[in-house]
């Protein structure tokens, strides 16, 4: 009797298994067939999978909606499938499917990428690319560090190089904050804020329209405005400096009448909100020759200088080692502040 008990449990038993087993490769038949998952890295979820099943009755529609979202998180060319501008695409797919997603994917935001210091482009970090920038105040020979912090936990490599100018006094000139801590409160003629947020994001801005959360500052005119701005820097831990801006929203904001030619560098933003480090390395150009290379060649939307000459310190740290000095301080130069992109 005892041997009927526990052959009957051992089959219970071989029943279970066999259906969590039947369960699991359903499980993994639909996500390879109805998500945007790559399993063991297939890509089989194309649009044509998308339409095939909105037609099928069986399947929610808005099931199949949150699929198609799930699979443009990792948009490639495979994820268009057979689809293309002359395919029969419904009337309510046909714009995204046929005009948006290959704009997309034909867009240079799709290549963004460190570039490790090939070329004039030191470095090029997408809108939502993971780096940390910093801002620090450092004084002396020796480039002692007064304020700010040079190196972030789980970041290995370091892109960094003078900011603003260094006035005769070694000092950071115009507008500086590290922190929010206000540096230097006295505002220069120069239309120029890089503003670096508590998470370390970058962002060029117009100091004649600023805004903030639906509030506009004008910093140079309102008393109470530039008090609070200020205040607002301290409370959400901004880092700012203050410099020339070459090119306002697409537009070139500087004269072509001066000839002087120098070595420049600069951060620009383009129009997908990519932070960009350009140095014109052998080219000696004119601020105006810059502004039109920028804008010309790499769609520059924003662009700032950064100091150069004897201040124009920039070098390429893995590890805490350096690997590349693109530029040296001059002698008896004594560099007043640093910014730094740190990323992986």
């Amino acid at each position: 009797m005892l041997y009927k008990i526990l052959g009957f449990l051992k089959f219970v038993v071989v029943c279970l298994v066999s259906s969590v087993v039947v369960y699991f490769a359903y499980l993994v038949y639909a996500d390879l067939t109805h998500s945007g998952g790559d399993i063991f890295r297939g890509s089989r979820y194309t649009l044509d999978t998308f339409l095939d099943n909105l037609h099928d009755e069986k399947i929610p529609s808005h099931k199949e909606h949150q699929h198609l979202y799930k699979a443009l998180t990792t948009l490639n060319k495979e994820r268009l499938g057979n689809i293309n501008k002359n395919s029969d695409v419904p009337y309510d797919y046909r714009f995204f499917f046929q005009e948006v997603l290959p704009a997309f994917l034909d867009s240079p935001e799709q290549t963004l990428t460190n570039t490790g210091g090939q070329g004039p482009i030191l470095a090029t970090f997408a809108r939502d690319a993971d780096y940390v920038a910093k801002m620090l105040l450092i004084s002396g020979p020796e480039s002692k560090i007064l304020s700010g912090k040079r190196r972030i936990k789980g970041y290995e490599k370091r892109l960094e190089m003078t900011g603003t100018y260094t006035s005769a006094f070694h000092y950071p000139t115009g507008l500086f904050v590290v922190d929010g801590d206000v540096i230097n409160p006295v505002l220069q003629k120069w239309d120029g804020l890089v503003i670096l947020d508590a998470s370390g994001t970058l962002h060029i801005k117009d100091i004649h329209t600023l805004e903030y959360r639906f509030r506009h500052f004008k910093i140079k005119q309102s008393y109470q405005d530039y008090l609070d701005f200020l205040k607002l820097a301290e409370e959400q831990k901004f880092s700012i400096f203050q410099t020339h801006l070459l090119i306002k929203n697409g537009e070139i904001d500087v004269s072509p009448i001066s000839k002087k030619r120098f070595r420049r560098r600069v951060i620009f933003q383009d129009r997908h909100d990519a932070i960009s480090i350009y140095d014109s390395f052998d080219k000696q150009l004119t601020f105006y020759e810059l502004a039109q290379t920028l804008k010309e060649q790499y769609d520059a939307f924003n662009v700032v200088n950064l100091d150069m000459g004897p201040y124009g310190y920039c070098a390429r740290y893995e590890r805490d080692k350096r690997v590349i000095l693109y530029n040296g301080k001059g002698k008896g130069v004594q560099l007043s502040n640093i910014i730094i992109f740190n990323y992986n």
